[in-house]
């Protein structure tokens, strides 16, 4: 989002975990990310803070919508879709690293959880532990994917996604499902839907961010 207001930022990447607890002490009320620090000093945290605050500083172009379908997909991307995505990338990386691109490191987003290969299976043990993520609800969402998967391709076809300006809620939709896409038997499925130009149109310059990290 600060790359399609045209704002230069400084990236700075905190580990998996400890990042609850780094973006205290430096003027965070909370403990998520991305945690923003502006120029003037002020601050926003979360995916969606970020686009409201970035609306008042740059109003175009603009993040937030007004259609009130684009605000409930925001919100769904961020309380189910978002969850859904890091018990599923998780589980599959804990069960075995070649279930993931480039054993977690071959996707939009660089590499997951760790930059070092060795300890990213025990990190995402380590993060479905930290989530209580049980069996039965990684079957629940393995069985969910279609569901969730067909809500975005409706909201596409709705144009309530990728319509003809990027918003808050298309950046919210597809980094989740850039995130489930390093799930190498899920990519066939990913790749043939609409949901793929969403993705495409979105990271585009995904590459650039990664290497000002």
């Amino acid at each position: 989002m600060l790359e399609h207001k045209g704002m230069p930022f400084r990236r700075v990447n905190f580990p998996p975990g400890p990042h609850r607890l780094l973006v205290r002490p430096m003027g965070f009320k909370g403990d998520r990310v991305p945690a923003v620090k502006f120029a003037d000093g002020r601050r926003a945290q979360g995916t969606r803070e970020l686009p409201r605050v970035l609306d008042e500083l740059m109003p175009e172009p603009r993040l937030v919508p007004d259609d009130p379908r684009a605000l409930h997909a925001e919100a769904w991307a961020d309380e189910v879709l978002q969850q859904w995505a890091r018990r599923m990338v998780a589980g599959a990386g804990s069960r075995d690293p070649d279930a993931l691109a480039g054993r977690g490191a071959g996707g939009r987003l660089g590499a997951l959880l760790t930059r070092h290969e060795r300890p990213r299976r025990l990190v995402a043990r380590a993060v479905l532990t930290a989530f209580r993520v049980t069996k039965e609800q990684q079957q629940d969402d393995l069985e969910r994917t279609p569901q969730l998967l067909d809500r975005v391709d409706a909201w596409i076809e709705e144009g309530v996604l990728n319509g003809r300006e990027l918003r808050s809620a298309d950046f919210a939709v597809a980094s989740s499902l850039a995130l489930v896409e390093y799930i190498v038997a899920l990519q066939p499925e990913l790749h043939r839907r609409p949901a793929r130009k969403l993705l495409d149109r979105v990271f585009s310059g995904s590459a650039a961010v990664r290497g000002r990290a």
